[in-house]
């Protein structure tokens, strides 16, 4: 009887690292492991979308998110 709840309670304690482990994975992959510490976020004036520092176009001054936002931008 004592075997078998050793046994059982080491099961339980295998099967929680498990769901733990692929709890943690699983917010790895959406990146909430950055602890607030992601890119930079810039935003477009023309249509005012939110884009990564890195990935956007830098154009007299401002951030776009395209070449057409910016376009429009500066001609208008």
């Amino acid at each position: 009887m004592f075997l078998r709840l050793l046994l059982f309670l080491l099961l339980l304690y295998v099967c929680l690292r498990m769901a733990r482990a692929y709890l943690r994975g699983a917010r790895d992959k959406r990146g909430d492991s950055l602890g607030g510490k992601g890119e930079e976020m810039v935003l477009d004036p023309q249509c005012h979308a939110y884009v990564p520092k890195s990935e956007a176009l830098w154009r007299n001054g401002n951030y776009f998110c395209s070449e057409e936002c910016a376009r429009r931008f500066l001609s208008g």
